[in-house]
């Protein structure tokens, strides 16, 4: 079967959670300059309620933490993605469990996006079954059917019909 809407599904939540990468590693690059401290020194000097409440270096730490946990949590959710992604067309439960917690993963960070269309490709996989097994499933149960002479009892209740119908005379 043909799967191109999961597997665009699942390119486009491995493309977000790659962009968050990126975001987070420009971010974890700015927070940790002079200048970047220098602005944010400046800026709570403008804004009086900011003043007693953080500090640069603290500012700077948190970032770095966030930043760190951020790409962590991306790089599980991207990993899980391509997992999806490999066996789209193969196992497609294992790939839509992939994609679910590659979504759910996402969503620990805020990654609305790449949640949604993880999440909406997972269950795709999961709900939608191949064509060629709905095929099969219908061909057994026909084959089935033959083996055990219900097509007999078919043809015995057809020829049970038409002997009352040419017995009574008011049938049409």
């Amino acid at each position: 079967m043909k799967r191109t809407t999961e597997y665009i599904l699942l390119v486009v939540g491995a493309v977000f959670s790659l962009i968050g990468i990126v975001l987070a590693f420009i971010t974890k690059s700015f927070s940790n300059t002079a200048e970047f401290k220098m602005e944010f020194e400046r800026q709570v000097q403008n804004n009086p309620d900011l003043q007693n409440e953080i500090s640069s270096d603290q500012l700077s730490t948190i970032m770095s933490s966030f930043t760190n946990y951020a790409l962590v949590i991306l790089i599980i959710s991207i990993v899980l993605a391509i997992v999806a992604l490999v066996f789209v067309k193969k196992q497609r439960i294992l790939s839509g469990i992939s994609a679910i917690l590659g979504g759910l993963v996402s969503i620990l960070i805020f990654n609305v996006i790449s949640f949604l269309v993880l999440i909406i490709a997972g269950i795709m996989l999961l709900v939608r079954k191949d064509k060629n097994h709905q095929f099969e499933d219908v061909n057994f149960q026909n084959d089935h059917n033959h083996l055990d002479g219900n097509n007999h009892q078919q043809n015995q209740f057809n020829s049970e019909d038409k002997k009352k119908k040419d017995d009574d005379p008011y049938i049409y």
